[in-house]
């Protein structure tokens, strides 16, 4: 992704204060900088993070079904996978609750309001 792309987003999840997305935190940065497993780490972090953003509001059936996967993927507490996103949190110096509650509230505000049903 072009570092045009990256200032360009709109959507953010907020982090300690400052807001990320596809530019990670200072201290982050740097870890992604000295360790090259960290950026290719990253790079799996911010594609589940991409998709689950990217097809939050999927009405087709493949959208659905890769949102589905990138959800269950964040959220799942399997430490024990080294490409699962707990694992991935850890080794790159993020919390992963923080994330998942900046993820749901981004989808909370995101989403468009229902509609009451018809008696």
């Amino acid at each position: 992704m072009s570092e045009t792309r990256m200032e360009q987003e709109l959507d953010r999840i907020e982090v300690g204060g400052s807001s990320f997305l596809f530019a990670p935190p200072p201290q982050v940065a740097e870890r992604l900088r000295r360790q090259p497993e960290c950026r290719l780490l990253w790079a799996v972090l911010e594609d589940g993070m991409e998709t689950y953003m990217k097809y939050a509001a999927a009405t087709g059936r493949r959208g659905k079904r890769l949102f589905a996967e990138a959800e269950r993927w964040i959220m799942e507490d399997d430490p024990t996978w080294l490409c699962s996103f707990v694992s991935i949190c850890h080794i790159i110096g993020l919390e992963p609750d923080y994330l998942r509650m900046g993820l749901k509230r981004w989808r909370t505000r995101t989403s468009a309001p229902e509609l009451p049903q018809a008696a």
